[in-house]
C-alpha cells in the first residue's frame, strides 16, 4: 500500500519525512507495506456462519492449507492512491500536498496511537510481493546498483518477491529479508511467494497497478482500505481496469485522518 505509484519512479531517500516513514529511515514510525495469503475452499456450514461474525479471528481460523492474500492501500474519498505529474522529486504527483503523500498518510504519520491495530497489521505476512517501481528507480536493465530504499536491514524480515521483465540474482539482506526477482508473471510470484510463507499470510505490498492485476486475476482474499478525507480528482486509482467485484464488509473503523474499512473479496 504506502509506497510510489508502479507508473512513477521515486526519488532517492531523503530528509523528507514521509520518505523516511515510507521508505525505513530514521524516524521511529511504522515503515508501512502490505497484505496477505489464500484460505482455500470457503466453507458455508453453521460453524462458519458464526466464525464470520467475528472478523478478523474468524478470518484467521478459516484458514486452510494457505494463509489469505491480503492487501493494504491508501486511497483518497475518490478513490486514488497518487495523482497526476507523478516525478523521481514528486512520487505522489499532484496529490494535495508536498508530493510525498504527506496529507495521504498523515493518518499513520501523524496519529499512529490512533490507528495501532491497523498499524500493526503491516508488515505481519510470512512473505511479500510488489512491483518493481516500489522497489527502486532503477528501469529496464539493472545497470546500477540499488538494493530498496530501506537500507542494510528492510523491515519485511521475509522473503520479497519483486516483479520484473529483467532477471536478477537474488538479493540477501540484514534481518532475514532476501529478495527474489520474478520475471514469468504474478501468479508465478504468488506461487513461490506462498511456498515462502507456508500457512501463514502473503501480502501484496504494491502498488496501485500490481494490486489491480491481483485484484482482476481473482488472487486476493482481503482488502484493506485506508481512506482518506480528501479528494484528487485524477491520477492512479483502486480497481482501474478491474472487473466488477463482490465484497464482504468484515470491519471498519473512523479515526480523527482515516476510515478503515476491511473487505473479504468473494468474487
Amino acid at each position: 500500500m504506502l509506497i510510489p505509484n508502479e507508473r512513477a519512479a521515486p526519488a532517492p531517500v531523503g530528509p523528507k519525512i514521509l520518505g523516511e516513514l515510507w521508505f525505513g529511515a530514521s524516524h521511529n514510525l511504522p515503515r508501512f507495506l502490505t497484505a496477505v495469503p489464500h484460505r482455500g475452499p470457503v466453507r458455508r456450514d453453521a460453524a462458519w456462519e458464526h466464525d464470520r461474525e467475528q472478523g478478523d479471528d474468524a478470518m484467521n481460523r478459516d484458514r486452510r492449507d494457505n494463509g489469505r492474500v491480503i492487501c493494504n492501500l491508501t486511497i483518497s474519498a475518490d478513490g486514488y492512491s497518487a495523482g497526476l505529474n507523478q516525478t523521481e522529486e514528486r512520487p505522489f504527483g499532484d496529490d494535495g500536498g508536498d508530493g510525498w503523500a504527506d496529507k495521504l498518510h498523515a493518518w499513520y504519520s501523524e496519529s499512529s496511537e490512533e490507528n495501532r491495530e491497523e498499524i500493526d497489521q503491516i508488515l505481519a505476512a510470512k512473505a511479500f510481493i510488489m512491483g518493481r517501481n516500489m522497489f527502486g528507480p532503477v528501469r529496464g536493465e539493472w545497470d546500477r546498483p540499488w538494493i530498496g530504499w530501506w537500507g542494510d536491514n528492510p523491515p519485511y524480515h521475509a522473503p520479497v518477491f519483486v516483479l520484473t521483465h529483467h532477471a536478477r540474482e537474488p538479493q540477501p539482506m540484514e534481518g532475514g529479508t532476501t529478495f527474489h526477482f520474478v520475471t514469468d508473471g504474478i501468479e508465478s510470484a504468488l506461487t513461490r511467494a506462498r511456498e515462502a510463507a507456508g500457512d501463514g499470510d502473503v501480502a501484496i505490498m504494491g502498488g496501485a497497478t500490481t494490486i489491480n492485476q491481483y485484484l482482476a486475476a481473482g488472487l486476493i482474499d482481503e482488502l484493506r482500505l485506508h481512506i482518506v478525507p480528501l479528494t484528487l480528482g485524477a491520477g492512479t486509482r483502486l480497481f482501474e481496469g478491474v472487473p466488477p467485484l463482490k465484497l464482504e464488509q468484515v470491519k471498519s473503523h473512523s479515526a480523527s485522518l482515516v476510515t478503515h474499512v476491511t473487505y473479504r473479496v468473494l468474487s
